[in-house]
Order: C-alpha cells, then sequence, then structure tokens
C-alpha cells in the first residue's frame, strides 16, 4: 500500500513531474554557440537522463529520510515556495543557460525540498519512528517506479522528435514558457498563501 502510494503520488504530485519534464526537455538537445542542436547519439541522452534520474533520487532520498524520521523540519511553505521555483529556474535554463556546468549541483540541491515534500505525504499518514524505516523504503520505491514510469514515457518520445525543426523552435520554447507559467502562478500563491483560482476565472469569462 506504502509502495502504490509513492507511485500515486509522484504521478499525482504536478510540481514534481514538471520539474521533470523541465529537466528532460533539454536531454535530447545540445546548446552549441547559443542554439539547440539535436543530440547525435541515443546512448548520449540516455547517460544524462541516468544522471539526473540518479542524482535526483539521491538527493530526495537523503531529506525524505531526514524529514520522516523527524531530524530535520522545515516549515511546509518555504518547501512547496522552493519547489514550485525549482520549476521555474529550470525553465530559464532552458532560454539562457543559468545552470551551465553547475546543473547536478543544482538539480541536487532542489531534489532535497523536493524529498521534503515527499515527506510531508508520509506525515499526514501518521507515520511514526517505530515503522518510519520500511514505510520510508516502501513509498521511496514506488516514487522511483513513478519517476521511471514518467521518464520511460516521455523521453523515448522527445528523442524521436528531437532532430524536428519544430522541436527547438515550437517544444522546448512553448514547454519553458507554460512551465515558467506554472511556477510563478504557484509561487505566487504558495509565497502569500493566496488561493488566484485563475481556471474558475478563466471558465467565467465564457460564461
Amino acid at each position: 500500500a506504502i509502495v502504490k502510494l509513492g507511485f500515486e503520488h509522484i504521478l499525482e504530485g504536478i510540481d514534481h513531474v514538471l520539474f521533470l519534464i523541465a529537466l528532460l526537455l533539454p536531454s535530447v538537445v545540445r546548446r552549441e554557440n547559443g542554439r539547440w542542436k539535436p543530440v547525435g547519439k541515443f546512448s548520449t541522452s540516455l547517460g544524462y537522463i541516468v544522471k539526473i534520474a540518479t542524482t535526483f533520487t539521491i538527493a530526495h532520498s537523503i531529506t525524505l529520510g531526514l524529514a520522516t524520521l523527524q531530524i530535520v523540519d522545515l516549515p511546509p511553505r518555504l518547501v512547496e515556495s522552493i519547489i514550485a521555483a525549482s520549476i521555474g529556474l529550470a525553465a530559464v535554463d532552458i532560454f539562457y543557460p543559468i545552470f551551465k556546468r553547475r546543473i547536478w549541483l543544482v538539480i541536487f540541491l532542489f531534489g532535497l525540498f523536493h524529498g521534503f515534500g515527499f515527506a510531508s505525504v508520509l506525515g499526514d499518514l501518521g507515520v511514526t519512528s517505530q515503522h518510519a524505516l520500511l514505510s520510508l523504503f516502501a513509498f521511496n520505491v514506488g516514487v522511483e517506479i513513478g519517476q521511471l514510469a514518467i521518464i520511460a514515457v516521455v523521453f523515448p518520445l522527445l528523442y524521436l522528435i528531437r532532430s524536428q525543426l519544430f522541436y527547438s523552435k515550437v517544444v522546448l520554447k512553448a514547454g519553458g514558457l507554460l512551465l515558467g507559467a506554472m511556477s510563478l502562478y504557484w509561487l505566487i500563491e504558495r509565497i502569500f498563501d493566496v488561493n488566484i483560482r485563475v481556471l474558475p476565472m478563466v471558465q467565467g469569462l465564457f460564461v
């Protein structure tokens, strides 16, 4: 049941999914003289994806454990705000290389905060230190299965269309803009603790 919960959380936790997608979008291209060029070998992109998944997994596993065992505790509002910001910064990197060679350090640092976000789910279940280790392991397995499922679906598709002109012109740019907009939306809501309710407002324009 805990494994299933972890699997469902990563799939339903849209902010975690969008951060992963923001990292996946540029995985099949390389920046050359300020322009995106398709990666030649599948192994090159796959190696990049493996590094992303491994770095993110190590980072969130550390803080998931620390938070679940009540060793480290951060305000949920701070954690959720930084998670929202992580999506926006990953989107900015698509347009302008702000991470450059620090990409793995950035993924690790943001992964730490995503781990605190995962821990809140176990906290809501009332997991205690008496059975925390087993629950922690099972939940983390579920999260990793969900993460791998997303990569297995998204990555091959991106690789197949990477050479098309519309990928760098449309998919990357439109994806980056959408991710940036969602990040800003969540960031405002979480920092100021407000409910903007954009979707109901948009629907109201057509009623």
